[in-house]
């Protein structure tokens, strides 16, 4: 087990939790998705700490951070996290994001482009362009109903159901991911719903406007099209390529499906960014 410290920060009024491994290393933030919560990344972080100080915040709502109130907006979880590197005095950090976090972890990237040294990008809420200009707000409510109601059904049962329910569902899954996914179950904020619009604005607008290096990370069975990732990557301004990689036999859980492959990519992403 790897060794790590817990704190808060206020930022906002909103009491932002985080778990941090610390040392005199190169800052990397990693920001998880809906429903989950900063130990989520526990297969990742044991293995990056030996080289970076890991800090893994629990997003509003999530984990042990403040609970949603009247006034969130999905934009706020950015700039939280900012909140947090001011207070926490870090400098220059990579963050790197799965589904929500990386919807927070471009935001961050857009709106306070000097925080960042780079990004990473695990299967965004990116949709085709044919599935944006289509889109049907009925279908869109049915498929959040949906969503809903597959959290409720998890979030009725105990730890130890939920650790088993995982197990079985998830043959491929790390076992050092499995106890906090099912604790995270138990300590989200389901008020998120009301305010989950999280693939707003779309990649179309935001992608032009990062300006750090990137790596997106897909896989065959994720939420990110092949299409997708290969408009997105044409629509990349900055002065380094945006690097894509797919991985294949994944779903929307890449690291966690796949994980040698996923940390492969991770790490030679870092080792080329850290050359330059």
């Amino acid at each position: 087990m790897f060794e790590y410290t817990q704190g808060f920060v206020k930022v906002n009024s909103i009491n932002i939790h985080y778990y941090r491994t610390g040392g005199s290393k190169p800052p990397i933030i990693l920001l998880h998705g809906a429903t989950d919560n900063g130990l989520c990344w526990t297969s990742v972080a044991e293995l990056l700490a030996e080289q970076y100080d890991v800090i893994m915040p629990d997003a509003q709502g999530h984990g042990l951070s403040g609970r949603i109130d009247k006034g969130f907006t999905f934009i706020n979880h950015a700039h939280q996290i900012v909140g947090l590197v001011q207070k926490l005095d870090i400098t220059d950090p990579i963050i790197m994001g799965h589904s929500m976090g990386a919807g927070t972890t471009i935001n961050i990237a857009v709106n306070y482009p000097d925080i960042p040294k780079a990004i990473i990008l695990e299967d965004p809420a990116w949709r085709s362009q044919k599935s944006i200009e289509s889109e049907d707000e009925d279908e869109r409510v049915k498929q959040q109903e949906a969503f809903i109601k597959s959290y409720v059904g998890l979030s009725s049962l105990t730890r130890e159901e939920l650790i088993a329910e995982c197990r079985e569902s998830n043959p491929l899954w790390p076992e050092a991911d499995i106890i906090p996914w099912a604790e995270s179950k138990l300590q989200f904020d389901p008020a998120l719903f009301s305010s989950m619009h999280i693939d707003r604005p779309s990649y179309i607008e935001l992608v032009p406007k990062i300006t750090c290096p990137t790596l997106l990370i897909t896989s065959d069975g994720g939420i990110v099209a092949a299409e997708t990732a290969r408009h997105a990557s044409s629509l990349f301004k900055a002065e380094q390529p945006l690097q894509w990689v797919e991985i294949k036999g994944a779903g929307h859980n890449i690291r966690r499906e796949q994980f040698k492959t996923f940390y492969d990519t991770l790490n030679k992403f870092l080792g080329d960014l850290y050359l330059h």
